[in-house]
């Protein structure tokens, strides 16, 4: 390896150091966007879909995956995201949902067919 090189990957792992230090230790999306606060990258991140609350791990999830979390499927359910203020959108089954680029403060299901749930 070229001295260049190695001040190039001494230079990337500094990067990497710093963008690991900033992560948050948890974000809890509810809170956090009431609080007001700008989206921000985590560790780990706590959401509601309907009344129960759960940690993820990851970044993003797909409508499915969120779905799945509560045990339903999008055959049945239709997922929406609820921004502050009262706005709701749609979360189509394989639309990703960014949890640090976005001000999501919840998410609701809603049974396709009225009999169910």
């Amino acid at each position: 390896m070229s001295e260049e090189q190695k001040k190039e990957v001494a230079e990337l792992e500094k990067i990497v150091a710093l963008e690991e230090e900033i992560l948050e230790e948890l974000i809890d999306l509810e809170e956090w966007v009431k609080a007001k606060k700008p989206p921000r990258k985590a560790k780990r991140y706590r959401i509601r879909i309907d009344k129960e609350k759960f940690v993820v791990t990851v970044h993003e999830m797909k409508g499915i995956e969120i779905l799945g979390l509560v045990g339903k499927t999008p055959d049945k359910y239709l997922l929406s995201q609820k921004f502050h203020g009262g706005r709701v959108e749609p979360v189509k089954p394989e639309q990703v949902v960014e949890f640090h680029r976005c001000e999501v403060e919840r998410f609701q299901t809603l049974a396709k067919d009225p009999t169910e749930g």
